[in-house]
Parts: structure tokens; C-alpha cells; sequence
């Protein structure tokens, strides 16, 4: 027969606990700012794999076109922080290919805690083939896909837009990116806010004396840990059309087309 003081006794533990089980539920589903929080010293480690499949409008290359696969590791190197929490970074990027091995890729960025991105500057290009985006784009890449979340708590189900502005010779277009807080997940040992997003890019550039234009799209999943200040994973597909500009009223050429997944997750903090 169970004697009544451990039956008062186990029942004031099991309220206990439930207690703290919907307290930390409770905790998790608060609202939550989200703003990157990097150690000066630290390394942050990320992991990208990237596959999909390229092809050229009016070229017979079969339905699926020509599939490729990529693995980068991305170094974040936090040199600085200044008064106001921005954040130098030097990133250091390899491609990581069996039996080949390649120059890294160098670039040095100002990131505030919102994750806007300012100054890139290219140390070393590398020697990687047609893994990254040129030198001459790679801002407005960076510009246009890194969100700079709202500087209040985060509910789930709130909506934000981001807007850029492209300043080309004979107008200025705006592309969005659309984005909306679905709740909470865990991901390994970090508590993520899950955002999702939408999105348009267009990037006008240059590259061996041609005028060229990347148009498309982007959408994905962010899983960020408002309580390390962390990006700890993040889903993305891109469809990426590029064309040569050319005069009005001229034939344009074939335009280069790319889609592709990436899976981009942190990996190690040193």
C-alpha cells in the first residue's frame, strides 16, 4: 500500500516539474529580439552545401540541363567591435573538393548586430571556379539576401519587408524581400526562431568588358538563436537568369540559367 506522505510527496514533485516544463515553454514562445551577438576573437565555422543544375536558353543540354554540387566552409573571423556593436569580419571561404585543393577566398565586411552589411571589401579572390559571385557583385548579393532584422522583440507570425534600391543608368528599381516569423524549433542544442522568406534579386554588374544583369529569385528558412546571437542553419533556393544588357531594339543572347539548393549550417566555434 502506498503510504500518503510519498504519494503527497510525488505529486508535489510531478506539479513541480510540469511547472518548469510550461515555464520554459512559456519562456520560449516569448517574443524575442534577434540580433547577431559574435565574440571579438572568436572563429565561427559554417558549413554550405550547395546542388542544382545550370543550362542556356536554346541550347540542347536535356531537361535537367548540367547538375553540380558544391561544398563550402566559411571562416568568420571577428576582428573588431566598435562602440556601437559593428562588427568587422574577415571571411575566409574554401571549396572543398577531393584531391583539389584551392586558393580561399578573403573578404572583409562591417555587419551591425541587425545583420546589415557594410564596406565588402575583396582581400584575395582564390582560385575556386565559379563558386562564388564576382568581386564586382558580390556586394549587392550580400545586400540583397542578408536580412537586417527589426530592431524590436520577434512574435511568431509577425511580417516584415525589406526593400533595396538598384541604381542602374537609366533607372532606379526596387526589389523586396518578404519576410515572416513562424514560432519556435529546436535545433540541436539551440532554441531558433524560424523565419521565413521570399524574395527578388537583381544585380547589375560587370565581367570582362560585358554589361550583365542576374535577375531572380530566392526563398528559404532561417533558423536563428535569439539567446547566443547565432544563425545556426538556413535552407535556400535560388533561380538565378543571367543576361548580357544590350541596347534597345537589339537581340539579346542566350540567357545562362541556374537553380540551386543550399543547406547552410554552423558547425564549430573556436
Amino acid at each position: 500500500m502506498i503510504k500518503a506522505g510519498f504519494l503527497r510527496r510525488s505529486l508535489t514533485l510531478i506539479v513541480a516539474l510540469g511547472m518548469v516544463v510550461l515555464s520554459a515553454t512559456s519562456c520560449a514562445r516569448k517574443p524575442a529580439r534577434v540580433q547577431w551577438k559574435l565574440a571579438e576573437g572568436k572563429t565561427y565555422l559554417y558549413r554550405s552545401e550547395i546542388t542544382g543544375s545550370w543550362r542556356i536558353e536554346g541550347w540542347e543540354m536535356g531537361e535537367r540541363g548540367r547538375e553540380f554540387g558544391n561544398l563550402l566552409e566559411y571562416e568568420m573571423i571577428v576582428e573588431s567591435i566598435d562602440t556601437n556593436s559593428v562588427m568587422k569580419i574577415k571571411e575566409i571561404i574554401h571549396l572543398i573538393r577531393e584531391n583539389v585543393e584551392y586558393e580561399p577566398t578573403v573578404i572583409t565586411y562591417n555587419m551591425t548586430p541587425a545583420g546589415k552589411i557594410t564596406e565588402v571589401v575583396d582581400i584575395a579572390e582564390g582560385t575556386a571556379p565559379r563558386t562564388l559571385p564576382a568581386s564586382t557583385r558580390r556586394e549587392h548579393y550580400m545586400e540583397e539576401t542578408q536580412p537586417a532584422y527589426p530592431e524590436h522583440p520577434l512574435s511568431a507570425g509577425e511580417y516584415w519587408a525589406q526593400e533595396t534600391k538598384i541604381v542602374m543608368e537609366d533607372r532606379v528599381i526596387t526589389v523586396t524581400n518578404k519576410f515572416r516569423v513562424r514560432g519556435w524549433e529546436k535545433v540541436g542544442d539551440y532554441n531558433c526562431l524560424l523565419i521565413t522568406y521570399d524574395g527578388e534579386m537583381l544585380i547589375p554588374y560587370e565581367s570582362k568588358g560585358r554589361d550583365l544583369l542576374d535577375q531572380g529569385t530566392a526563398k528559404g528558412s532561417i533558423w536563428f538563436a535569439p539567446a547566443e546571437g547565432l544563425l545556426v542553419q538556413q535552407v535556400d533556393t535560388f533561380y538565378m537568369a543571367t543576361a548580357r544588357i544590350v541596347p534597345e531594339g537589339k537581340e539579346p543572347p542566350a540567357t545562362y540559367i541556374v537553380e540551386s539548393v543550399r543547406i547552410h549550417q554552423l558547425v564549430e566555434i573556436h
